[in-house]
């Protein structure tokens, strides 16, 4: 006899009344059916579930460890079914989003709040990492979208698509003297500590930035490195140093911090934003993610 999910929520009626007749009752069939089909799972499986005399049904000790793990079995089958039924539905779908913490303070958190009332059932789950990792995350179909500072390595089979582009301004604690100036010229930041994000988190755009600054004469010296903007300002905040941070970040406020605009650097050096996925076999409810936040750049 084959087991079937059939036969394991029988048992589990019966486990949990300990009475063929309420268990029947439960579960709308005749009591003769269901003691015949709990033998003969009994005699699948080689062992005994339940002690029987004419006063009391009682569970055995494999019985009990056999609740246990078909209670386990069940739970998880419900969930499969509940997963591809969300996977098959376009208004049900989920999304899994992967994001750089620069995307905290631009577009993402009005995507999120648009697709949330275009779409209040589906489910976007978020996970923070760096760029690398959530292009892996996309090549093997674990991440549906991400947002991440370009530019990027060559990726086969990935669309890229720019949704903003920041330039520079500087954050300095508000006790530093350049907290009043404005601009503040590149090559006057010579004798200053820095805050920097890890050359690992975005090597490009952290070369790129340190041979602007050898263009202007010197080479930064770095005191402190983070890679949360949040923590990045804070920093600043705690006197550490400055840093080089997008326009778009002015919307943090984070006290002690002064933004203080920039000049003399180069036309087209800016901190971008871009999303990334994985166009072929795309489903619905990524491709209306994407329409949301098309359509906040359009506002």
């Amino acid at each position: 006899m084959a087991i079937d999910l059939h036969h394991l929520r029988q048992f589990v009626a019966v486990a949990e009344e300990l009475h063929f007749g309420r268990a029947a009752a439960r579960l709308h069939i005749a009591q003769p059916p269901l003691s015949q089909s709990i033998k003969r799972l009994e005699a699948a499986l080689g062992f005994a579930l339940f002690t029987r005399t004419q006063r009391r049904v009682e569970l055995t000790p494999a019985g009990q460890v056999f609740l246990t793990e078909t209670r386990r079995t069940l739970q998880q089958a419900d969930e499969s079914v509940r997963m591809a039924r969300r996977a098959a539905s376009d208004d049900l779908a989920d999304i899994t989003l992967t994001f750089t913490s620069a995307a905290l303070y631009r577009v993402l958190p009005a995507a999120l709040r648009a697709h949330r009332v275009r779409f209040p059932t589906v489910e976007v789950r978020l996970d923070e990492r760096p760029t690398d990792a959530q292009l892996e995350g996309l090549l093997d179909a674990s991440v549906d979208i991400g947002f991440v500072t370009p530019p990027l390595k060559t990726m086969s089979g990935l669309e890229v698509e720019l949704i903003e582009r920041d330039r520079f301004c500087l954050a300095v604690p508000l006790s530093s003297p350049l907290a009043t100036r404005s601009p503040v010229d590149l090559h006057e930041l010579s004798k200053e500590s820095f805050v920097l994000f890890p050359h690992m988190q975005g090597p490009t755009l952290h070369g790129r930035l340190m041979s602007a600054c050898r263009q202007a004469g010197f080479v930064p010296r770095v005191s402190q490195e983070a890679r949360q903007m949040h923590t990045i300002l804070s920093l600043v905040a705690a006197g550490m140093g400055v840093a080089f941070v997008p326009e778009g970040a002015r919307s943090m406020r984070v006290d002690g911090v002064a933004m203080v605009p920039l000049a003399g650097m180069p036309d087209d050096l800016t901190w971008d934003l871009a999303m990334v996925w994985k166009p072929r076999g795309a489903r619905r409810a990524l491709i209306a993610f994407l329409e949301t936040v098309r359509a906040l750049r359009r506002t």
